[in-house]
Formats: structure tokens, C-alpha cells, sequence
């Protein structure tokens, strides 16, 4: 299974999202917002390598999402999202908003190997490959454009595909008798390409983000964790993804 850095700064990067807009125009949209909700917030430039400029998410937190940060791409047509979530990045909430207020498309991805039971982790990780496609108008749902996933919902494999059918689809792949088969890694990478974008490949972000901070306290009985810590906590093993099937 293809996992963003071999899952080394899972599960921050077991889900994360894009918008189709360049970073300056994400960073000021998205400090906007968090002020508008939090009332301050504060939006620093920062540059280095993509493990370099994840690190500063640090320390994952529980109950609140104090930092987000957001990576631009190559060719600056794609801006990254990722935040400090102890159980990941929640994309699909700034990733819909976002998408919605400037008026183009977004993207919110999730390549979680599913290793309950074979071994390779303690406890295991229910498995999951969804895309979710936003756009910039109301639709039937919010401003959801197509969603497709095959996940473990703790007792089962379930297949789900809902709004309008992409060109790049492959439709007759959700035949597949394997429920993991209907929609794989290999697949979400895929129509993630058609849309200009290159979630799994390093190269592909570039050498700068926007960290946008807010005030908001963990709460007491809330975590706060390293990136260490918060993977021996779940039990997350980097790299045994690749032994994973989906």
C-alpha cells in the first residue's frame, strides 16, 4: 500500500488534503477563518524540507487543533493541508471550507494500511482509501462533488462511491470481488494525478508552508503528544505499509 513518507509522520499524513489555489492565497484564507473562530491567529512562513516543515506541527494534541500547516507544490497550482491532530489531519473540514470560500476545488485524501491482524502492528489499524472531491458550489451534500472509499469499519471491508463520476474514473474497477480491490492506493494516486496532483511523491512539495497558529488550550484531560510518543501510542509502525495489500 502507498502511504506519504512511508508513514513516518503517521497519522498526520495517513489523511491530509489540497486545495486548488497557491499557498499565499490558502495561508491567508485559512488564518482568516481560524481568526474569525478563535478570535487571533497567527500565520508564520516557513521553509525546509516536507519531513523538516511537518516536524512543527509538534506536539500532536487531543480536543483541539492549534496548528495547521499548509505546504505548497510544485508549480503552485496545489497547496497542501496537514494539522496537529493527535488521531490526524482533519481535511475534510478545512479542505470544504476552503474550497467553498475561494471558489475552486479541493481534495481530501486517506491511505491507512489496514494491519489489524496481521502482526506487523500492536494493536493494528483499521484500513482505509478514500477520496473525497469538493468544489467551489452547493451540491446535494455541502459542496461534495464525489466521494469513493473502501475502508474497515471494525467489523467489515464496505465500498462506498456517492456524487458525479469522474472522466478519470475507473468504474469498472468497483466490480472487483475484494472489497480492499475496488479502490486502492495505486487507484486514489491515480485520479489524484489526473487532477494535477502527487500526494504520494515527496518531490512534489515544495520548499515552503505556512504554519497558521491559534490559541486554543489542550484540554486537561486532553494529549500532547510527540510524533514519537503518538506512534507508540497507536502502535504505528513506519514502512510496514508496504507489505500491506490496498
Amino acid at each position: 500500500m502507498i502511504t506519504l513518507l512511508s508513514d513516518r509522520f503517521a497519522p498526520t499524513t495517513s489523511r491530509f488534503g489540497f486545495v486548488e489555489v497557491p499557498l499565499d492565497v490558502a495561508g491567508d484564507a485559512l488564518r482568516a477563518w481560524r481568526q474569525q473562530l478563535h478570535g487571533r491567529a497567527k500565520a508564520t512562513p516557513v521553509g525546509g524540507s516536507l519531513p523538516e516543515m511537518l516536524e512543527r506541527l509538534a506536539p500532536l494534541t487531543g480536543g483541539v487543533r492549534p496548528r495547521e500547516l499548509l505546504v505548497g507544490t510544485v508549480g503552485d497550482r496545489w497547496t497542501a493541508y496537514f494539522d496537529c491532530g493527535f488521531q490526524g489531519t482533519d481535511a475534510v473540514s478545512a479542505i470544504g471550507y476552503l474550497s467553498e470560500n475561494l471558489k475552486c476545488q479541493g481534495l481530501a485524501l486517506d491511505s491507512t494500511p489496514h494491519t489489524l491482524g496481521t502482526g506487523l502492528e500492536t494493536p493494528g489499524r483499521y484500513g482505509a482509501v478514500q477520496c473525497e472531491l469538493f468544489g467551489a458550489l452547493p451540491t446535494d451534500f455541502l459542496n461534495y462533488v464525489r466521494t469513493i472509499s473502501a475502508s474497515h469499519d471494525g467489523s467489515r471491508w464496505r465500498f462506498d462511491a456517492s456524487g458525479t463520476v469522474q472522466a478519470f474514473e475507473h468504474p469498472e474497477r468497483y466490480d472487483a470481488r475484494k472489497v480492499r480491490d475496488k479502490f486502492t492506493s495505486e487507484m486514489l494516486a491515480e485520479y489524484a494525478a489526473a487532477l494535477g496532483v502527487q500526494p504520494f511523491d515527496e518531490s512534489f512539495y515544495a520548499d515552503r508552508g505556512i504554519l497558521v497558529e491559534t490559541r486554543q488550550k489542550v484540554p486537561r484531560k486532553g494529549l500532547s503528544m510527540s510524533f514519537d510518543d503518538t506512534q507508540h501510542y497507536w502502535g504505528i509502525v513506519p514502512g510496514v505499509a508496504g507489505q500491506v495489500p490496498g
